[in-house]
């Protein structure tokens, strides 16, 4: 069990309901690392014009590869979430 839930989707304000539709748009569901980013909307903010930026600049990269990268990590690091 993760030690925070992060922002739902019922306590979302207006800017982070647009973010979590792109978000859940690129990955079919939201994931517990944005909604934990979501606490802090500039980092949330941030995050996601660095992921436009490098699905832009032709990466190849499938997002879905580059979230269990990030999950891979956090386990690797001994991340509590």
């Amino acid at each position: 069990m993760s030690r925070t839930e992060g922002v739902q989707d019922h306590e979302a304000g207006f800017r982070i309901r647009r973010i979590f539709k792109r978000i859940k748009h690129r990955y079919g569901s939201v994931p517990l690392s944005a909604r934990i980013r979501a606490l802090d909307f500039e980092l949330l903010q941030l995050s996601e014009k660095m992921n436009a930026h490098t699905a832009r600049s032709g990466g190849g990269i499938a997002p879905k590869l580059k979230e269990l990268a990030q999950l891979k990590v956090a386990v690797m690091v001994g991340c509590p979430f």
